[in-house]
């Protein structure tokens, strides 16, 4: 009898469980198949984000990730460490609990951005930093570690002040950024913080947010027998000229390295600087007085450039189109791989398998230019996949990984290779 009883529930809990399947309402059901269909299409197309291209936010242009911290101690001497500046007491340096290992300031990464806002040019100037909190700060207990960053947003051509063409060697300068927006994000890893930047330099810049915040710059190059190092400071100021005045007046430079400081060799600070200036695109306003500079092409062919870093690819078109016109016979890969991607942004693939070819058919002048040259290869492909021809776009990103460009593999083996297996 007990045997028969527990075969009667086994066999009612299965029709249950069957029972409740098919009442199951349709709509979840079709969420689940939907879900699935989603997920297959998601494997099959080409994202179009996949194009490559130049974001409001540009990725890291230049990058510092090593630097000597000094401070001077109580006693006189100097101490270093590496991408810390140390406290002046050598006691505490050597504490590496809680916050005295952060020292008096460190940093993991410097980084150089560029941002577009309408057609006004900003740089992002990130420090990522060692930080934490203590849980029972009173106590001074239980340091719990993360990650920030401070961000700096500030109009790009101050870049030419911080390193002008002609550098004043054992001259201590300072530079006030007259930055646009500033902020801290903490524990920014788990946080989309690119877009809380963003955000932010956009408010500031529409009014919506007030700034009160600057950055001085304190650069220190020396020259000493040939061996050539830069000595620099990033000094937190409030938004007022008078503050300014007294950090970069001639008669207080000798103040500004007297007891801290980071040092790099002098190439690694002018190339961080140098490859942010280089993003610089010099235009002349759009009025009638244009047409007497005698470069018309490069105004629009800037223009172009501009408006399609800001996301206008509709003018980008118009510019990169009037500069053409004006100069048929360009010998400037960049302009045509510029309009090819404007048009795939709005779609019209054909056209820009016909701006990528003719991109392809210039060969770059300068070998730093290679890199940008092969992206025509890897952005044609796209361009040929939604318009069907994935045979043409398979060739296309396999000249791409060919020739160095290495995302273009998991695109070969996502596209091309399931045909072949």
């Amino acid at each position: 009898m007990l045997t028969f009883m527990l075969k009667f529930k086994t066999i009612f809990f299965r029709i249950l469980i069957v029972f409740a399947f098919l009442s199951m309402p349709s709509f979840l059901m079709a969420q689940k198949k939907d879900k699935r269909k989603k997920d297959r299409n998601k494997c099959q197309t080409v994202s179009e984000q996949d194009l490559i291209n130049y974001s409001t936010l540009s990725p890291p242009i230049s990058v510092i990730d090593h630097a000597t911290g000094w401070a001077k101690q109580n006693n006189g001497a100097w101490y270093s460490m590496k991408n810390e500046i140390p406290f002046t007491d050598q006691k505490a340096n050597k504490d590496n609990s809680g916050a005295r290992k952060l020292g008096q300031d460190n940093f993991i990464q410097l980084e150089m951005r560029s941002l577009m806002i309408g057609n006004k040019q900003y740089s992002v100037l990130i420090k990522k930093y060692r930080d934490g909190v203590y849980e029972f700060p009173v106590l001074r207990e239980n340091w719990k570690p993360y990650l920030s960053l401070d961000y700096y947003v500030f109009p790009t051509k101050r870049l030419f002040s911080i390193l002008p063409d002609s550098v004043p060697f054992n001259e201590a300068y300072a530079i006030g950024l007259h930055v646009l927006t500033r902020g801290t994000i903490k524990n920014y890893e788990h946080k989309n913080w690119e877009s809380i930047l963003v955000g932010t330099a956009e408010q500031t810049y529409l009014g919506e947010r007030v700034n009160g915040s600057d950055l001085i710059i304190a650069v220190y190059p020396i020259k000493n027998k040939g061996d050539e190092v830069c000595r620099f400071r990033l000094i937190k100021s409030f938004d007022n000229n008078y503050l300014q005045s007294i950090y970069t007046a001639p008669n207080h430079r000798e103040y500004l390295f007297k007891r801290q400081f980071y040092e790099v060799r002098f190439y690694t600070f002018k190339n961080f600087i140098q490859a942010a200036k280089d993003e610089y695109v010099k235009v002349i306003p759009e009025t009638g007085n244009s047409k007497k500079t005698g470069d018309t092409f490069r105004n629009n062919y800037n223009w172009g450039v501009l408006k399609y870093r800001a996301g206008d690819y509709v003018k980008a078109i118009e510019y990169f189109e009037k500069a053409i016109s004006l100069k048929p016979n360009a010998n400037d890969f960049m302009l045509f791989a510029y309009l090819g991607n404007a048009q795939s942004k709005l779609h019209r693939y054909s056209d820009a398998v016909g701006s990528y070819d003719r991109a392809l058919s210039i060969n770059p002048d300068n070998v730093m230019q290679y890199s940008n040259w092969i992206r025509n290869y890897f952005n044609r492909g796209v361009a040929k996949y939604y318009l069907g021809d994935r045979q043409g776009a398979c060739k296309d990103w396999n000249k791409a990984l060919e020739l160095g460009f290495g995302p273009a593999h998991d695109y070969i083996m996502e596209y091309c290779n399931k045909d072949q297996k």
